[in-house]
């Protein structure tokens, strides 16, 4: 009798649990895809669960070479992930599409604390939040500089200083050259000359986006400045001119974070420095450079939204996007502040890339800008190569720029 009274309440208990759990609500699933390797952002998504308990993260890693054509494949299948991070250069074709869900009541409160915001902005309606930054700064070698009689302590901050320098490095002779020309490489040529060009007060489209302003004397006197360079260096790719730095053999070239992190590793011996990017003149220009980064963005397509926005916030919180800096160490934080943490004040060299943000200069957001930027490369690499005088060149850049803002400006 005790036994069968003992299975009955046991049945009971269990019945019990079992409409328990299934009265339980259920986990929202939210899905994020993004580029970052998956151990290097695991840590955040296990602290965004246990934080809120109701929503399960399913994390996706992307490729640069296949990223965007498979975001653009789910949104053309109606297949959007909730949350997806998307680098700058991609967003004004994104935000032309009509395909990205407005944030501006969600992330108003945020505005004071991030930058980048032009990067997801269309007018005064944002599109996505700033997550991490990249810029290019001036990297020089301190042994080459006291080799050549310059101070190691004082980098060049006008282009003159930086000519100087560079051609005091190259008659070191031997294997030694003064400073790294960026050669024709896609994407990449193109952070190099503008910083040039913006410090000269030079510009590429009209505050509008509607006339091209690429063929400009500002532009022009910086491109002579940078196809002048070649005489006190050597032009090549950004890997090869990034390996002959850590090796010792080049004296002065701008560079990325990415390098920061590989000289302890590759050149733990190197005396070196960073610093910003030089301006025409101490009298005028600014110290400009290359503003890009990575947004966080929803579709209007996108299954929860609320959800992803809440993901979104949590993962600009300043001490999950250092936590991603300090992990991948080729970024920074769009955190305003961020050089007043310990890790940055233990960091000149990073530190450096954040007050470089202070001039750098995002692209515009014009829906071909992809295109754009292809168009100014080839013709800077055709003045690089002697084929057109810098004047022709970006006559040409601007005829180019115009029949794009033809066929699709705004």
């Amino acid at each position: 009798m005790r036994s069968t009274w003992r299975r009955m309440w046991i049945g009971a208990w269990m019945s019990g649990l079992a409409v328990l759990i299934s009265c339980a609500p259920a986990k929202q699933e939210v899905v994020f895809w993004q580029f970052w390797p998956v151990e290097v952002v695991q840590p955040l998504i296990d602290k965004f669960e246990k934080e809120n308990p109701g929503l399960d993260v399913r994390m996706e890693q992307l490729t640069w070479q296949s990223g965007l054509e498979k975001i653009t494949a789910a949104v053309a299948a109606g297949n959007a992930p909730d949350l997806c991070e998307l680098g700058s250069t991609w967003m004004p074709r994104m935000l032309a599409a009509g395909q990205l869900v407005d944030w501006s009541a969600g992330v108003a409160d945020l505005k004071s604390g991030l930058r980048g915001w032009e990067l997801c902005a269309v007018g005064d309606a944002l599109y996505g939040l700033p997550w991490v930054m990249g810029t290019r700064a001036l990297f020089y070698n301190k042994t080459l500089f006291a080799r050549a009689g310059l101070d190691s302590t004082r980098p060049p901050e006008t282009w003159k200083e930086l000519e100087e320098a560079a051609q005091k490095i190259q008659r070191l002779g031997g294997q030694v050259r003064g400073y790294g020309v960026q050669a024709g490489e896609r994407y990449v040529l193109f952070k190099k000359f503008m910083p040039f060009a913006w410090g000269n007060g030079g510009r590429i489209l009209s505050d509008d986006l509607r006339s091209s302003e690429i063929d400009s004397p500002q532009n022009r006197e910086a491109l002579d400045f940078y196809l002048g360079l070649r005489k006190v260096g050597l032009m090549e790719r950004q890997d090869v001119l990034d390996r002959m730095f850590k090796s010792g053999q080049l004296g002065l070239q701008i560079s990325g974070a990415w390098l920061v992190r590989s000289i302890p590793k590759d050149a733990p011996g190197l005396r070196y420095g960073v610093a910003l990017v030089p301006r025409p003149d101490s009298e005028r220009g600014t110290h400009a450079s290359f503003a890009g980064g990575e947004v966080l963005v929803s579709f209007q397509q996108s299954k929860r939204k609320q959800a992803a926005l809440q993901l979104a916030r949590f993962l600009v919180r300043p001490d999950n996007a250092l936590a991603l800096a300090m992990a991948v160490q080729t970024v920074q934080p769009a955190t305003l502040g961020a050089d007043t943490t310990a890790y940055y004040r233990g960091n000149p060299e990073q530190l450096v890339m954040i007050r470089q943000f202070e001039t750098a200069v995002p692209t515009p957001n014009h829906p071909a800008w992809v295109d754009m930027e292809e168009a100014i490369e080839d013709e800077v690499e055709q003045a690089l190569h002697d084929r057109k005088s810098s004047a022709q060149a970006l006559a040409d850049a601007h005829r180019r720029l115009t029949e794009l803002l033809a066929k699709g400006g705004r």
